[in-house]
């Protein structure tokens, strides 16, 4: 007699097979997940270092840039001191390490910390008026090993210092010139630029009345071309002026002070106000 093995048998056995091979395929795909994972996780935060350090490194250069022409400025305008009073010029190392310290966790790029920022003072005040400074200066990276080489940064300050007319200047018996303010129109010159003279009074009036008032000379008043008022409410008007406007500040309200030498102010009467 011969033993057939059953169809329900069969099935089992297959059944098995299959969820062997499932499981065995499973654990297969979570160590391949597992390795992919510990290759990428480093390569990630990598990157984001590498992000955050680029960021450290453009905001601690615009910190030096912006330290660099505070003190400029402070060493053009001391230019003229120089000059004429022989004062010294200001520190322009401490004065730029100075800004950089007070900064909220300085030098966490640079290679050397605060004294990895090299700062040098080409100026030549004493000679030509000239003021250059320059910063120089590594950055890290965040991990000694990485091959990234050297990256020096150089930024550059240039201006020129303020030597010009400063009222400390003697020239013996020579007297200095005295400027005066004049407008087109006009035929008086002042020595105060804030002068009632020179300032524009403006008067407000009604639409319905401006036709029939006159300005200093006697004309009318009509229309102004650039503001184009209404044809009611309220206009405004100059003495000297032969335009009504519709806005109080158009332009053509606004008056043009010159300043010129006096000598040149030839036919020119002098202001009873202000240099009378």
């Amino acid at each position: 007699m011969v033993k057939v093995s059953s169809l329900k048998a069969n099935k089992i056995k297959k059944a098995a097979f299959k969820k062997r091979a499932f499981f065995l395929s499973s654990v297969k795909s979570k160590g391949s997940m597992a390795l992919e994972g510990s290759l990428v996780l480093p390569l990630f935060l990598f990157f984001i270092i590498t992000v955050l350090l680029s960021l450290e490194a453009v905001r601690f250069q615009s910190d030096v840039q912006e330290a660099m022409h505070q003190t400029g400025n402070q060493y053009t305008f001391a230019g003229y001191l120089v000059k004429y009073a022989d004062e010294p010029l200001p520190d322009v190392q401490s004065q730029i390490k100075d800004y950089l310290g007070s900064q909220l966790h300085p030098y966490l790029c640079v290679a050397g910390g605060e004294s990895g920022v090299q700062i040098q003072d080409l100026s030549t005040v004493n000679e030509d008026g000239r003021v250059e400074f320059i910063a120089e200066y590594q950055l890290k990276p965040f991990a000694s090993w990485i091959p990234i080489g050297n990256i020096v940064i150089r930024d550059r300050f240039l201006g020129h210092a303020f030597t010009g007319y400063t009222g400390l200047e003697t020239q013996g018996d020579r007297q200095q010139e005295i400027y005066v303010y004049i407008t087109k129109t006009g035929s008086k010159y002042h020595l105060s630029y804030d002068c009632n003279y020179l300032k524009v009074q403006v008067q407000a009036v009604d639409y319905e009345s401006v036709f029939s008032l006159r300005n200093r000379s006697g004309e009318k008043y009509h229309a102004c071309l650039r503001c184009k008022p209404q044809k009611d409410g309220v206009v405004y008007i100059t003495a000297d002026g032969n335009r009504y406007h519709g806005q109080s500040d158009c332009s053509s309200l606004k008056r043009m002070v010159y300043m010129i030498p006096l000598s040149e102010a030839d036919g020119y009467g002098a202001c009873s106000k202000c240099a009378g």
